[in-house]
């Protein structure tokens, strides 16, 4: 929350002087202390939050990448004229423990182009392929081995490190 503060204060200043900067360091403490002392805030909260950040980061670049060649594929399944679809639905369940995981998952498959999750229901999905072909890794692809080691890396969540406060 303190770099927040710091850098909502130099965007707000419009230019960089080392006066700026050390102003916005003070004024980015104090309003980090209150936040602190009155809202709840505080340093394990914002290291979590910056671990949870990185790991959301990698995962949306690799997210990012999986579209693209989603893409690549129903390009060329719309350009090969002699293509025929084989839509079906898939089912399989994912070993993800957090429901935000499942639910970051189900909006993955939906935003891949070719796949649409159509039911998620505590640890099951269904999930309809335009073709068999992008059915292929759905339930051991990349995106829920990206998931799995957010959660086993991620350690204590959030709600915990609230709780223990």
């Amino acid at each position: 929350m303190f770099i927040a503060y710091f850098a909502l204060w130099v965007i707000l200043n419009g230019k960089w002087t080392l006066e700026i900067g050390v102003f916005g360091v003070i004024f980015a403490a104090l309003l980090f202390a209150f936040s602190c002392r009155f809202m709840g805030y505080s340093v394990k909260k914002d290291l979590a939050l910056a671990r949870g950040a990185v790991s959301a980061a990698r995962y949306g670049v690799m997210l990012l990448g999986e579209i693209v060649k989603a893409n690549l594929a129903v390009i060329r399944m719309i350009l090969d004229l002699e293509f025929e679809p084989k839509p079906q639905l898939v089912r399989f369940e994912s070993g993800l423990k957090k429901a935000r995981h499942r639910v970051a998952l189900a909006d993955s498959i939906t935003l891949t182009p070719g796949t649409i999750t159509c039911l998620l229901e505590g640890d099951s999905f269904v999930v309809h392929c335009l073709d068999e072909s992008l059915a292929d890794g759905l339930d051991d692809g990349a995106m829920i081995s990206a998931l799995r080691r957010m959660e086993e890396k991620g350690g204590r969540t959030l709600e915990e490190t609230e709780e223990e406060q």
